[in-house]
């Protein structure tokens, strides 16, 4: 009688399981989900968005060996929070622009790449670099997490085409036992321009290196135009200003040095650029970058150098600050892979890798205390200057600065006095402003 009542509820219990289906399925019956057609970030504060499957993108960029193993780390960073996405690397590291315009016009850009303002002026009117703030917003980026000054260049008609990936800016930077020898006391960050004459004129004058090295260069003598009180452009960069009495007065500064030979340009040394000067004790005085850290660390390591803040002027103490940024190709397949490497390249976390190396200062404002080497936070305090710029003169401003570069040559050629050389240049920039 037990057995049976026993047996009996235990088939009633089965028959209420089969009922319910509470069996669970095997493997073979669970049902095929497909992949979707985006991949999803592995994780918050990983991937900055998710990502086409399969992406391969091509980055390029100007530089020498030393920014491209910045990169190239950078790169590597990527794989470990994007693992989806396959980053091709070539970097061009001479004429990049004139490149990079024949290979949009030829359907062969890469992907993702350096844009400055004459890459801005070429490729965003027309859109054939993306706009970024879509993907901006859904990836959480605002442009104010960005250095404010380092923003306009890079935005048209409300739109934002490229980020700020790093800046830079010019401090006095010198050798030591080249003040030794002409037995004067090194530079500080209270020295003004005629201090930096003096010392270049004695040191030139003892005959065992040259004095201040500068090129005809733009870049270079903007920190002196500033200094005097001038500037290249009116402030809504409309109007020119190379043959203002203040930027007259600092070219008339340069083209003194240049004739007493207290200046010495790279080719008098026969190198390159003034950083090299520097490396190979051609020169004891320059101005140059951060990017003389890993200059100096990796091709010149046993020759001891110094960086202070830039000069002052007669007016005010204030420098051009650098700014380069990245941008995406329009065409590219794989829009969302491009914009989450470019993201995370110009991100806080890389940012901040980026900095240690010191090549370059984060364009984050909360990590302007990050730098390390004693010679790069002396040229950084340049850029933070109240009156320091980023040279940015409007959608024409390689063609400004290209007027500035080739006044000062005709100036040190002899071809043209400097009220001549830089009257001309405001003929020329002028005529691009009212463009």
């Amino acid at each position: 009688m037990k057995k049976f009542s026993l047996l009996s509820l235990l088939i009633i219990v089965s028959m209420i399981l089969a009922a319910c289906g509470s069996t669970a399925p095997e493997p073979t019956q669970a049902p095929v989900v497909e992949e979707p057609a985006v991949e999803e970030p592995m994780a918050e504060g990983s991937c900055p968005l998710a990502v086409e499957e399969g992406a391969v993108i091509t980055f390029s960029g100007w530089g020498d060996e030393s920014e491209q193993k910045v990169y190239r780390d950078s790169i590597e960073r990527f794989k470990s929070v994007c693992p989806g996405v396959t980053v091709n690397y070539t970097p061009v590291p001479s004429d990049f622009q004139t490149k990079m315009k024949a290979q949009m016009a030829g359907g062969s850009a890469p992907d993702v790449f350096y844009v400055d303002d004459q890459l801005m002026t070429a490729f965003a009117p027309s859109e054939q670099i993306m706009p970024l703030d879509d993907l901006m917003a859904e990836a959480g980026i605002s442009t104010d997490d960005f250095v404010a000054s380092l923003m306009p260049i890079y935005q048209l008609n409300g739109n934002t085409y490229a980020l700020p990936k790093d800046w830079g800016t010019l401090g006095l930077v010198y050798i030591p036992e080249a003040f030794a020898d002409a037995g004067i006391d090194e530079p500080t960050a209270d020295w003004t321009w005629e201090d930096m004459r003096a010392a270049a004129k004695t040191i030139a004058e003892k005959g065992n290196y040259g004095g201040f090295c500068m090129g005809s260069d733009w870049a270079r003598f903007l920190p002196f135009a500033l200094s005097y009180g001038g500037s290249y452009a009116s402030s809504d960069n409309t109007t020119a200003l190379l043959d203002s009495p203040e930027v007259l007065a600092a070219a008339t500064f340069v083209a003194e040095m240049f004739e007493e030979g207290s200046l010495v340009r790279p080719v008098d040394l026969s190198t390159g650029w003034c950083g090299e000067a520097i490396g190979l004790k051609a020169a004891a005085i320059t101005t140059e970058g951060g990017w003389m850290v890993n200059t100096m660390k990796n091709t010149y390591p046993d020759v001891e150098w110094k960086a202070v803040e830039i000069p002052a002027g007669p007016v005010k103490k204030a420098d051009v600050i650098f700014v380069n940024g990245i941008g995406i190709n329009a065409a590219t397949p794989y829009p969302r892979a491009a914009a989450a490497f470019l993201f995370y390249v110009t991100g806080y976390e890389n940012q901040e890798e980026i900095v240690k190396t010191g090549f370059a200062y984060s364009t984050h404002p909360e990590q302007a205390d990050l730098i390390i080497d004693a010679n790069d936070k002396a040229i950084a305090q340049g850029g933070l200057l109240p009156d320091s710029v980023v040279a940015f003169w409007g959608p024409n401003t390689g063609k400004v600065n290209d007027a500035v570069s080739q006044a000062l040559e005709r100036v040190f050629l002899g071809d043209q006095t400097v009220e001549e050389a830089f009257a001309q240049a405001q003929t020329e920039a002028q005529a691009v402003l009212s463009e």
